[in-house]
């Protein structure tokens, strides 16, 4: 089994990765700054052991962060990458970074011709003085530095763009925030009219898993989420439905530069990809409460 690096660890993506890997016996380095482990110190990355494949999922992420605190966001989400692209990037097989269809926002915005959205749009930061971008804006500086190390020292890569994903004991999203507003009385929605398209974790983690030993991805950029596009509003009807909460919800707008659709072209996905089945929103819901 190869020696896999996983940043990120404790996060909701990397600690659902980790343990897929660790129960087939992977070796694993597992990496987390909640564990007290820096990887904007490079001296610290310096240390790190040598691996054959790298899943870079660290991130400061969650959208109150975007605007309370920016300037964290990026520089989090900046140094831990060059740092490690710096140690590995000559002597690594595959570096696996983790994308966001945050960076497809500023282009979608202009044209919703763009949706189902393809890996192949441009990236544009549609508004430099909208803090909401330190974090959309950042990652693509991310993606520039990993194709930039694929240019210079021929290093394969995997950029994994992932869209909504979601599951139980998840914090900072949409569907922990709500769940836990409801639960309180607050019957708040931001957001209503914007459309989504949600992926329930285990069935990213199952993609995940099948592009990685698939050398057919190698330096390849990848949806990663599902064709399914729905109204936040309707989603919240839904979970308000499984909990038995008979109120009207008090619809409020999206916060400035938030993206109003959001749905993956997932061609490329499936073509590379055995799995043709995804559990359904429903079915994934009825799980995130039942935890």
């Amino acid at each position: 089994m190869k020696r896999i690096l996983i940043t990120g660890s404790e996060g909701f993506i990397g600690k659902a990765l980790s343990e897929r890997l660790d129960h087939l016996n992977y070796d694993l380095v597992c990496i987390d700054k909640k564990n007290g482990q820096d990887l904007c110190d490079y001296n610290y990355v310096k240390t790190l052991p040598d691996v054959e494949i790298i899943f870079h999922l660290a991130a400061f992420n969650g959208t109150k962060w975007f605007y309370e605190k920016p300037f964290d966001v990026v520089l989090n989400n900046t140094e831990p990458t060059l740092n490690l692209l710096k140690r590995y990037a000559k002597n690594i097989d595959l570096f696996i970074f983790a994308g966001t269809c945050e960076s497809y926002a500023g282009s979608v915005s202009q044209n919703e011709n763009l949706i189902p959205t393809k890996e192949s749009v441009p990236l544009m930061i549609e508004d430099v003085l909208n803090p909401r971008w330190s974090y959309g804006g950042s990652k693509i500086g991310n993606e520039v530095s990993v194709i930039a190390a694929r240019q210079q020292f021929d290093m394969n890569y995997q950029i994994l763009r992932f869209h909504n994903i979601y599951g139980p004991n998840q914090k900072d999203h949409f569907f922990s925030e709500f769940i836990s507003r409801i639960r309180k009385g607050d019957y708040s929605l931001n957001g209503f009219s914007n459309t989504r398209s949600f992926l329930y974790i285990d069935d990213a983690i199952d993609y995940v898993y099948e592009l990685m030993n698939n050398k057919k991805a190698y330096n390849e950029i990848v949806n990663i989420g599902s064709d399914e596009e729905i109204s936040i509003k309707d989603v919240a009807k839904i979970i308000m439905e499984k909990l038995k909460i008979d109120k009207d919800l008090i619809l409020r707008d999206a916060p400035v530069g938030s993206v109003k659709r959001r749905l993956p072209d997932t061609k490329k996905l499936k073509s590379l990809c055995e799995k043709s089945k995804n559990i359904s929103l429903v079915e994934g819901i009825k799980k995130v409460l039942e935890n």
